[in-house]
């Protein structure tokens, strides 16, 4: 674990705000200046009042919002990196590391449309690397789309970010949702809980049709629950490219592959021979 400890002085006494990089559901998001040394870093704003879900946190003697306990334990080269912690105004300060010549995935597909198959297969791997580790450490993302990971053009390079709804991993299947509705797999809408495991590689599939069709999906939890057949958007889309989002995408999550096995899929498999 990192060696975090509690914060005496104030976020507003260490840092400069610059301006908005954006706002949600989830609080705020501002590039900031350290004073100190003048490096430029992202902090995220969270109220308290937001933070439902926390765990007893011994070094600081009080329970922390799980988003923070996570991102301290993990390090990982596509993972956004927390590098300091503040609480203050009844808000919780996470300042990150800032990544100039990145952009959310989201925004990247929806300046540019589908990405190649080469492209695309580089942000999977790296993005299966990344569930792998976090799997190896008993950690669940559970919000895997494309508004969350940041993605750099030139290196082709990726971050995943947004530990709000990341838990540890249940032995148990999860009876309530956290994450996006689109990206939630129809077990959930149809029968009111859903295991990890599936609900990953559904996710990473929803994925992964963005990446190669430039748009998601599923437009609505309805479009979820009554999906039977899925369509292309792509009409250049090729026929392994089809069949690796339709093994992907399998409705019955008994049959659905799981996110270790993903790697192995003839379409990854490529990289096995390069």
């Amino acid at each position: 674990m990192k060696n975090f400890t509690p914060n005496s002085a104030c976020f507003t006494d260490s840092y400069l705000p610059i301006k908005l990089l954006g706002e949600g559901g989830y609080g705020t998001v501002w590039l900031v200046r350290r004073i100190s040394d003048g490096t430029f870093h992202a902090a995220k704003i969270i109220d308290d009042s937001r933070c439902q879900r926390k765990t007893w946190c011994d070094k600081r003697s009080e329970k922390i919002p799980d988003e923070i306990m996570l991102l301290e334990y993990l390090h990982h080269d596509n993972l956004i990196s927390l590098q300091d912690v503040y609480f203050e105004k009844n808000s919780w300060v996470l300042v990150m590391e800032y990544l100039p010549g990145y952009v959310d995935m989201f925004e990247y597909i929806s300046q540019n449309g589908a990405m190649s198959v080469e492209e695309a297969r580089e942000v999977l791997t790296q993005l299966l690397d990344t569930c792998s580790y976090l799997v190896s450490r008993g950690v669940d993302h559970r919000d895997i789309k494309d508004e969350n990971i940041l993605y750099n053009p030139s290196t082709r390079h990726i971050k995943l970010i947004d530990f709000g709804s990341a838990s540890w991993l249940p032995d148990t299947p999860y009876t309530s949702y956290q994450g996006t509705e689109v990206y939630i797999p129809p077990e959930w809408i149809n029968f009111g809980s859903y295991s990890a495991f599936p609900a990953m590689t559904w996710s990473i599939g929803c994925l992964a049709y963005v990446l190669l069709n430039g748009d998601s999906p599923f437009s609505t939890k309805r479009e979820v629950a009554e999906y039977q057949q899925l369509k292309f958007r792509n009409p250049i889309l090729d026929q392994e490219s089809k069949e690796f989002l339709l093994d992907l995408l399998t409705i019955d999550q008994d049959d659905r592959m799981t996110p270790g096995e993903i790697i192995f899929h003839p379409w990854m498999n490529w990289i096995a021979f390069q």
